[in-house]
C-alpha cells in the first residue's frame, strides 16, 4: 500500500503521530502552528498601543485588514509552489517572509511601516497553515490523519488561552514591539523539526506546467479589499459602489480559483469547500466579536472576557479528539455525518449567544455555554471537513486543495469580521445599543452554521475500493478521481 507521494503507507500498527517515524514532523506541524496561531491571537491585544504610538487610531481596522488580505495570496501562492516543487521550498519561504514581517512591525516609525510589517506576516502565516494542512494530507496515512489533525487543532489551543494574557503581560513588562519579537526565536526550531521529514515529499503536481493562479489572486485581493473598505466605511454613498465593485470582482476570480462546482455546492470537494468557508465564518466571525460582546454589554473585564473565551478553545479541541477517536473507530466512516451534527451545535451554539447579548437576558453563564457549544461543533467539523477534501483531491492538486480550504477559510472570516463591522458602525450612527448590533451579528454567524449543515450533507461520496464500500474522504487519496467522477455525476 503507499500513500499520495507514492512512497509506502504506514501500518497504523506500527505507531501513531508521535511514534518515531513521524514524532518530528509532528513535532515541527505543532510548532508552526503555535507560531502563528500566537501572532493571530496575541498580537490583537498590543496593536491599540501600538495604534496610539504611532499615530494609526483612523486606520486601525486596517491592522487586520491588510494582514487578512495578504493571507489570501500567501495560502494561493504556497499552494502553487507545493504542486510545483514540493511543500519544503514554500514552507521555507513563507517563514523567512513571516519572521521578516516580524521584525518590520517591531522597528516601525509609523503606522504605514506597522502595516507593511502585517502584510508581510499574512503573506507568512496564510503560506505556513496552508501548508501545515497539506503536508498532514500528504506525509499521514489517512488512518492517522484524523489524529493529526486534532493535533493541530491543539496547536490553537495555549495562544487562544494565553495568547492575550501573555502579550498584555510582555508588553507592560517592556512595550510593545517586543511581542513580534518573542517567539521569532522558536522558528529555526520549528524548520529543524519539519524539514527533513518534509523534504522526502514529492511535489503535489504531475510535472506539467500548472495554471498561474497569483493574477487571478491580486485580482481577488483587490475585490476583497474593495468589498472590506465598503463596509468599514459609513457613508453610504461610498459604501454600496465600494461593495458592488468588489463583489464583481471577487466572484468571477472566486470561480477561477475554487475548484469546479465550487460556488453551485456540487457533491464531494467543492461542498467541503464550502463547508470551510461557513464555519469559518459561523466560529471565527463570532469570535472576532466574542470579547466586544463580554466587555461592552456584558460587563466582563478584559481578563473575564478572555477567560470566557477559552471556554471555545478547549472544547474545540475536545472535540476535534473526540472526532479522531470516532474517525479511527468507524475507519473513516460517517464522516459527513460528524460535519453536520457540528453544524448543528453551532446553530445552537451562535443561537444562544444572540440571546445572552442581543436581548433583555444579558446572561453571561448563557453566553458562556453557548460559546462552548460553538466550540465542540467547530471541533467536529474543522479536522473532518479537513480530511475529507485532502482524501477527494484529484493527484497532483493536494497543493490546490490545501490552499483552496485556507482560502475559503481566510475569505470568510475576513467578510464575516467586515459585515460585522459595518453592522456595529451602523448601530453607533443610529444610537443603536451595542447588544442590538452584536446580537444581529450572532444571529448571522447561526445562519452560516445552518447553511452549513445542507452543504455538510453534500460532502457525502460514495465509492467502491479493493476492500468495499466507502465514505468520500475515508479511503486513500488515490481513489479520489473515481470520487470526483462520481461526485460529478450525482451533483
Amino acid at each position: 500500500m503507499t500513500d499520495n507521494t507514492g512512497t509506502p503507507a504506514a501500518d497504523p500498527a506500527e505507531g501513531g503521530v508521535l511514534s518515531p517515524r513521524y514524532r518530528a514532523l509532528s513535532l515541527g506541524l505543532i510548532t508552526s502552528v503555535t507560531l502563528v496561531a500566537f501572532l493571530w491571537l496575541g498580537v490583537a491585544t498590543v496593536l491599540p498601543e501600538a495604534a496610539e504610538d504611532l499615530g494609526g487610531v483612523h486606520l486601525f481596522g486596517w491592522a487586520f485588514t491588510a494582514f487578512m488580505l495578504a493571507n489570501l495570496f500567501g495560502t494561493i501562492a504556497a499552494g502553487q509552489g507545493a504542486d510545483k516543487g514540493g511543500p519544503t521550498r514554500p514552507y521555507v519561504q513563507a517563514f523567512v517572509v513571516f519572521v521578516i514581517g516580524c521584525v518590520v512591525a517591531a522597528i516601525a516609525s509609523n503606522w504605514w511601516i506597522l502595516l507593511a510589517g502585517r502584510i508581510l506576516q499574512g503573506l507568512g502565516v496564510g503560506g505556513v497553515l496552508a501548508l501545515a494542512y497539506l503536508i498532514v494530507g500528504l506525509a499521514y496515512p489517512d488512518a492517522l490523519r484524523a489524529r493529526m489533525l486534532a493535533l493541530v487543532a491543539s496547536a490553537w489551543t495555549l495562544p487562544a488561552l494565553l495568547g492575550p494574557a501573555i502579550a498584555g503581560a510582555i508588553a507592560g513588562a517592556t512595550n510593545w514591539r517586543v511581542v513580534f519579537l518573542i517567539l521569532v526565536p522558536l522558528v529555526p526550531v520549528a524548520a529543524l523539526l519539519t524539514l527533513p521529514a518534509m523534504r522526502k515529499l514529492k511535489p503535489t503536481g504531475d510535472g506539467t506546467p500548472g495554471e498561474n493562479r497569483l493574477p487571478m489572486t491580486v485580482l481577488l485581493v483587490l475585490g476583497v479589499g474593495a468589498l472590506l473598505a465598503g463596509l468599514e466605511n459609513r457613508n453610504i454613498a461610498v459604501l454600496v459602489p465600494l461593495v458592488v465593485v468588489g463583489i464583481a470582482i471577487t466572484l468571477p476570480v472566486l470561480n477561477k480559483l475554487l475548484p469546479a462546482g465550487t460556488l453551485t455546492v456540487r457533491r464531494g470537494m467543492p461542498a467541503g469547500m464550502i463547508v470551510r468557508g461557513l464555519v469559518s465564518a459561523a466560529y471565527y466571525g463570532g469570535e472576532s466579536f466574542f470579547p466586544l460582546s463580554m466587555t461592552r454589554v456584558l460587563g466582563l473585564s478584559t481578563l473575564g472576557s478572555g477567560l470566557a473565551l477559552s471556554a471555545g478553545a478547549l472544547t474545540w479541541v475536545s472535540g476535534a479528539w473526540l472526532q479522531a477517536k470516532l474517525d479511527t473507530r468507524s475507519g473513516g466512516k460517517g464522516r459527513h455525518a460528524r460535519v453536520v451534527l457540528g453544524f448543528v451545535l453551532l446553530v445552537a451554539g451562535d443561537a444562544l449567544i444572540a440571546l445572552a447579548v442581543g436581548t433583555g437576558l444579558k446572561s453571561v453563564p448563557l453566553a458562556i455555554v453557548g460559546w462552548a457549544v460553538a466550540g465542540l461543533g467547530m471541533g467536529f467539523v474543522y479536522p473532518a471537513v479537513t480530511t475529507i477534501v485532502l482524501s477527494l483531491a484529484p493527484k497532483g492538486k493536494e497543493g490546490s486543495a490545501s490552499s483552496s480550504l485556507q482560502l475559503c477559510e481566510t475569505l470568510s472570516v475576513a467578510v464575516m469580521t467586515g459585515l460585522g463591522t459595518a453592522i456595529t458602525a451602523y448601530g453607533s450612527s443610529h444610537d443603536w445599543a451595542d447588544s442590538r448590533g452584536l446580537g444581529i451579528i450572532y444571529v448571522i454567524a447561526a445562519a452560516c452554521a445552518f447553511l452549513g449543515i445542507a452543504a455538510g450533507l453534500r460532502t457525502a461520496v460514495r465509492r467502491r475500493t479493493g476492500d468495499g464500500e466507502g465514505e468520500g474522504g475515508s479511503e486513500e487519496a488515490p481513489a479520489a478521481s473515481t470520487a470526483l467522477r462520481e461526485s460529478e455525476r450525482t451533483a
